[in-house]
């Protein structure tokens, strides 16, 4: 069965809560699951902030390299600052080896609210994306 991500803008902060329901066990579902964010992405023509609720988020260990390589896509093509919220260990640890592997953020936060603030005071700050 295929996953879903439910989107939110939250248009006061200009940012997106993103939170992805899937198990990706394939290719096909990394490349759906990409699909996703692209689809979604097209409205703002730009990269935007985001917030990544993974409560119900899993990889499996037989794909998670190759996912890797379509969370380095999302990443270079529709992210500025990202956190994410809620992580498991596994899809912790597919995160970090991604993130080491193609330069990506890796910042996490213990809420929703926690990361908000962390993306605001990159923005004040004039840190660099991940």
């Amino acid at each position: 069965m295929r996953g879903t991500i439910d989107f939110h803008h939250d248009e006061v902060n200009d940012l997106v809560i993103a939170t992805p329901h899937w198990k990706i066990t394939s290719e096909a579902d990394a490349i759906a699951w990409y699909g996703q964010y692209e689809r979604y992405m097209k409205r703002f023509g730009r990269k935007m902030d985001f917030v990544v609720v993974l409560d119900d988020f899993e990889v499996l260990p037989s794909i998670g390299a190759k996912w890797g390589e379509y969370r380095a896509k999302v990443h270079h093509e529709f992210m500025r600052f990202s956190y994410r919220v809620h992580s498991s260990r596994d899809v912790k640890l597919f995160v970090n080896t991604s993130s080491v592997r193609y330069r990506l953020s890796n910042d996490e936060a213990a809420s929703v609210e926690d990361a908000i603030q962390g993306i605001l005071e990159a923005r004040r700050t004039g840190s660099s994306p991940g």
